[in-house]
């Protein structure tokens, strides 16, 4: 049962949209538990101050979800496996939101690192040393190497064997494109920089190919803490450049 009565949607953000939210805290939170009957239609719209119509669209965006399941006749339940959807907003192109979106990767990547060291396949393991090759490849012919350098480390979250990782990864993937832009381009202007990014990813598949789980997470944590370090020492006007030589296209 919903036990929130008070919260009424307010004007500006879609009326539809909040409630669906709010179903959506419901079900995440347990108040609504699985296979449990909503509220008809009239009980809703009376609940938060609503039509009908807009009481209908939000239980649609939460079926389109996969929160909850209609039955002919008897009216919208709460999915018996509900999924959870992830939200983030879109991150601006700051510098600090990009160390921001480091501090995220090491609390995901390190250990993703650490399972790929105790359970990657041979042919997870050639697919990690594939990848480290394109960035390579990519940068010998003049390419920034970012896609290559995404794909990487996506690889080696495949290698960890759990799909929550790589499903994660792949959700903010999206958002990556730009600091992945702007921490390669910074390590490109200083030859030492590309050196230590070299080093440090052949650290990590050395360690994942040794079935060294605390040697992987060490060199993954190492990797990222670098690219933060490195990131600090970027020129004032590292981020204009970017934008003036268009290198930072959509993924």
């Amino acid at each position: 049962m919903i036990t929130d009565p008070e919260t009424r949607p307010t004007r500006g953000i879609q009326l539809s949209e909040q409630v669906a939210r709010q179903l959506t805290h419901a079900i995440h939170t347990g108040e609504m538990r699985p296979g449990e009957r909503l509220p008809t239609e009239a009980a809703l719209g009376e609940r938060y101050g609503i039509s009908r119509s807009v009481v209908r669209e939000a239980i649609s965006m939460l079926r389109n979800a996969g929160l909850v399941t209609s039955r002919r006749g008897s009216g919208s339940f709460v999915a018996e496996v509900p999924t959870v959807a992830l939200r983030l907003a879109i991150p601006d192109p700051s510098l600090q939101s990009i160390i921001r979106l480091l501090e995220l990767r090491r609390a995901l990547e390190v250990e993703a690192a650490r399972l790929a060291a105790q359970r990657r396949t041979p042919s997870q393991l050639r697919r990690i040393r594939n990848a480290m090759a394109d960035i390579d490849e990519a940068v010998e012919v003049g390419s920034d190497g970012v896609d290559q350098d995404m794909a990487f480390h996506r690889a080696i979250a495949e290698a960890s064997n759990n799909t929550h990782f790589t499903a994660i990864i792949d959700f903010y993937n999206r958002f990556l494109h730009h600091a992945v832009t702007v921490t390669r381009t910074n390590e490109s202007l200083r030859e030492t920089f590309m050196a230590q990014v070299i080093e440090e990813h052949q650290a990590i598949v050395d360690a994942i190919a040794q079935g060294d789980e605390e040697a992987a997470a060490q060199a993954a944590a190492r990797h990222l803490e670098h690219a933060e370090w490195r990131l600090r020492q970027a020129p004032t006007d590292l981020l204009e450049r970017i934008e003036d030589t268009g290198t930072d296209t959509p993924a």
